[in-house]
């Protein structure tokens, strides 16, 4: 493994696809900064050691991207360090339940998900961006059931606001099929045909890519004119 992978994916036991976002090429020849924005999965299961090392982190902020329901289901184990729990929800499908799929072509459902959350979640996402526009709400961790959706998403848009390229931020998605493996296998083995729904596939952000593009002319003026993102402010913060 390399080190900056090892740096990346965070040592926890009880998460999925918990890593940090730092390092990646930014604007100005800059870097993102690390031990600033974690991404991850539920956070249910932590451990007591993983709460530990979390707090070692001085994780101030926890931004949770799930549906009521899946907050019922499963509440965070928060670090003691935490100040902030800040419920964002976006409902756009939860993995246990999956009687409202087509099982024919759930590939394109998931695109027309992304479609759907880029178009109809942007009030949520600007709440996201007005957060990790205060430099004291960082270190910051984020994230949904699988961390690999809503927060795939959300983090596409913040290492778009930081410079970083698209496929760099493409890379960066697409660990999550790495990183996820073993969390679905008990759906996978009673159900093969829902595979595609447990990871990641390049042509899930590409859709919400191209909906940006094609409808609010460009990431950058995405991010500022639909989320009010102050993509100055952001690099001047977090890249160095």
């Amino acid at each position: 493994m390399k080190q900056e992978e090892y740096l990346r994916l965070l040592p926890v036991e009880g998460a999925y696809n918990m890593r940090d976002l730092g390092g990646y090429p930014a604007a100005g020849h800059k870097h993102v900064k690390w031990k600033t924005f974690i991404r991850s999965g539920d956070l249910n299961k932590l451990t007591e050691s993983d709460l530990a090392y979390l707090a070692s982190l001085s994780i101030r902020t926890d931004i949770d991207f799930r549906s009521i329901q899946e907050k019922k289901v499963a509440a965070d184990r928060i670090p003691a360090t935490v100040t902030q729990y800040i419920p964002l929800s976006i409902e756009a499908g939860d993995m246990t339940d999956m009687a409202h799929f087509n099982l024919n072509n759930i590939p394109k459902i998931l695109e027309q998900a992304y479609v759907y959350i880029i178009q109809n979640a942007q009030d949520t996402y600007r709440e996201f961006f007005q957060i990790v526009s205060e430099e004291r709400n960082t270190p910051l961790l984020f994230h949904c059931s699988a961390g690999k959706d809503r927060t795939g998403i959300a983090a596409a848009l913040l290492l778009g606001a930081l410079g970083v390229d698209r496929k760099v931020i493409m890379e960066d998605y697409m660990l999550s099929a790495e990183y996820l493996k073993g969390k679905y296998d008990a759906i996978v083995q009673a159900h093969p045909e829902f595979a595609p729904l447990t990871t990641v596939r390049k042509e899930y952000l590409e859709a919400a890519f191209q909906t940006i593009d094609s409808d609010y002319q460009g990431l950058e003026n995405f991010l500022r004119n639909q989320l009010g993102a102050d993509i100055d402010r952001l690099r001047a913060l977090y890249t160095e």
